[in-house]
């Protein structure tokens, strides 16, 4: 898997319209709904860190897991010391204290593409819940894979780098995803690659793989609306059991 420096480096740039702020208030609304009173939160595969903040803002206390380190640095940066980071793999984790809540944001879980490390990662997430915590995660679709992803290219041009987004579709709903950064150093460009597979599971194969939590709802992305045949990216809301 890449380590994702050069992507670390530009990660915020490139999912400025993710719309941050939208996601955490749609699921925190979960965690009020369905949590305790706790606030120990876990985000899991936390990336450059700006749900960490956004929570950390909200008054939760917050501790993520990444295994980029460049990821995990950008992060530190970022939350000013209000988080605690640390490095590991959201296939073998584990902490000795428990949390309320845990979040997996972003289509990581889509980074994992061994059906039995998937269920791994959700076994660590069970393990390191409290009874009655909450896990909320989205995942891109096997819609999005075939029809939005398959074998397009997609280019960014900002205005210290020019990236070109390949994809390759490869069978059982995985995505070879190519980066190739163009990144200019005051006279020409210098070419950094990376690359790495994203896989889509069905909602079926999800849920089978959630053994130990109670589903509390499969929604649309941003909504409480069921999934329909061209959803893109699902939300699950589930309960430790």
């Amino acid at each position: 898997m890449s380590s994702y420096h050069t992507f670390a480096q530009f990660y915020d740039t490139l999912t400025e319209n993710a719309e941050y702020k939208v996601r955490s208030e749609y699921i925190s609304n979960f965690f009020s709904r369905y949590g305790g009173s706790g606030r120990n939160l876990l985000d899991l595969a936390c990336g450059t860190g700006t749900f960490s903040k956004i929570f950390s803002d909200m008054g939760y206390s917050v501790t993520g897991i990444d295994l980029s380190d460049d990821m995990l640095s950008v992060a530190d940066n970022k939350c000013g010391g209000n988080v605690k980071f640390v490095k590991g793999d959201m296939t073998d984790f584990g902490f000795d204290n428990k949390f309320d809540f845990c979040i997996c944001t972003l289509d990581s879980i889509n980074h994992i593409t061994d059906y039995n490390d998937l269920k791994k990662c959700f076994d660590n997430v069970y393990h390191v819940l409290n009874k009655g915590g909450i896990f909320v995660f989205d995942v891109n679709t096997i819609y999005k894979h075939r029809n939005i992803l398959s074998n397009n290219t997609f280019v960014f041009d900002e205005d210290d780098f020019f990236l070109s987004w390949d994809n390759e579709y490869h069978d059982e709903d995985e995505v070879r995803i190519i980066l190739d950064f163009f990144v200019f150093n005051g006279k020409n460009y210098d070419r950094y690659s990376e690359e790495f597979d994203e896989k889509a599971y069905s909602a079926e194969k999800l849920t089978e793989a959630l053994s130990g939590f109670e589903i509390l709802g499969i929604y649309d992305e941003l909504t409480e609306n069921s999934p329909c045949d061209n959803s893109e990216r699902l939300y699950f809301v589930c309960k430790r059991k």
